[in-house]
């Protein structure tokens, strides 16, 4: 179990790094957002192309958040009736689900990378700045799968609350 924990601080480090990169990118999305309005306000001159940045800057905020929110246990889990059931049928349910979750989460982790790579062959670019977009896939499938990796910890302890109180204990306490 302490091997656990062990991966499970350097997991935690990992999403808070992606985690700082949401708010830097939210950062950068409201200052882009309040120059824009402040110049086209007062000097009738827009950012050019502030709404595709914007655009892109969202897309890797929102992905780059998934991993961080799981970590800090913050997603929504549907617990109000399987925390009434024992202990093993408890978990066993919670663990199948979060084993779905892990599919899902890697199944976008590799779409995106398939999009990346289609983006990059036929060389897409935004409208009006032509920046490529196969970076903003690449950050999402990265994003994805970190948040995939985050899931995964999640799942194994989960898995281990089938037969282990104390591992019970930790994953349940998130609960309300």
């Amino acid at each position: 179990m302490q091997a656990l924990h062990k991966v499970g601080n350097i997991i935690s480090k990992v999403t808070i790094f992606v985690g700082w990169i949401s708010f830097v990118l939210v950062t950068i999305m409201m200052l882009l957002n309040t120059i824009d309005v402040i110049l086209t306000k007062f000097f009738n001159t827009p950012v050019v192309g502030s709404y595709e940045l914007t655009q892109r800057l969202l897309m890797c905020a929102v992905f780059t958040s998934f991993a961080y929110a799981q970590t800090k246990k913050k997603h929504i889990n549907m617990t109000l009736v399987i925390k009434v059931f024992p202990r093993p049928v408890r978990f066993g349910v919670f663990t199948l689900l979060s084993i779905a979750s892990c599919v899902a989460a890697g199944a976008l982790a590799w779409a995106a990378v398939v999009q990346g790579n289609v983006a990059l062959a036929a060389n897409y670019t935004t409208e009006v700045l032509y920046i490529p977009l196969y970076p903003f896939y690449y950050v999402e499938a990265l994003s994805m799968a970190v948040f995939t990796i985050a899931l995964l910890y999640d799942t194994v302890l989960s898995a281990i609350a089938i037969v282990n109180e104390d591992a019970a204990a930790e994953v349940q306490k998130d609960w309300d």
